[in-house]
């Protein structure tokens, strides 16, 4: 899982020490009927509102800063390296003003430092993040830190299907009626990480496989219903 450690959220997003996550860009600008649907979540309540594609935290909440977390560390971790228009969106629209130019500067910086990764989406590979599970460190109203363990899926047509799973935290502040990232780190502890990889049917773990059931799938928009 570490064959070229593909670049997430880098450290430098916010001045930090993130500089290992995925690359797991999966291109994973939401299909018309996730936004749709997160739409029609927040106006029953939903902790997320889709802006230009981007999910925006708007639950001033535990709750909601939860739902932010997942879906921030998620969308960055698929889109820093293999979407960088979705990446910058994501940025612009989440980060904290004063994050924003690093945050973008480190996200050209993962992509020279991923050449490898790079090739493998423009001759059609694809990658899925997801966050996996989540504890609300702090929270006080104004701000908001999150645990997140999380994994990322690569494959493509000269790859084989590749997962990481990493533990962050990331750090929330409620400003202009949405939370925003003021740090998003990688823990340099190990992450949780599964041993053994049971494959149901022969050839499962190939990237044909993949594309083929995967395809038309995304990773999900979290807190787009009931807040959770």
């Amino acid at each position: 899982m570490y064959e070229r450690r593909w670049p997430v959220i880098t450290a430098a997003i916010v001045g930090l020490v993130v500089v290992a996550l995925l690359g797991w860009a999966a291109g994973r600008s939401s299909a018309p009927s996730d936004a749709a649907e997160a739409r029609a979540g927040h106006e029953d309540g939903g902790a997320i509102r889709i802006v230009e594609g981007v999910p925006v935290g708007v639950e001033h909440s535990r709750a909601g800063a939860l739902a932010a977390a997942d879906n921030y560390v998620a969308r960055a971790a698929e889109t820093i390296v293999q979407d960088p228009p979705t990446f910058t969106r994501l940025i612009r629209t989440v980060w904290v003003s004063a994050a924003q130019p690093e945050a973008l500067a480190n996200g050209k910086r993962s992509r020279r430092q991923a050449p490898d990764a790079v090739a493998n989406y423009e001759a059609g590979g694809r990658a899925l993040a997801v966050t996996a599970a989540r504890k609300l460190e702090s929270y006080n109203g104004s701000r908001a830190t999150v645990l997140t363990w999380g994994a990322g899926f690569i494959w493509g047509p000269d790859k084989r299907p590749t997962q990481r799973w990493f533990v962050g935290r990331v750090k929330l502040v409620w400003q202009d009626d949405q939370w925003s990232v003021e740090a998003l780190d990688e823990l340099t502890t190990a992450a949780p990480t599964p041993y053994r990889v049971i494959i149901g049917k022969p050839g499962a773990d190939s990237a044909e496989v993949f594309d083929d059931v995967l395809d038309g799938m995304s990773a999900p928009i979290y807190g787009t219903g009931e807040a959770p």
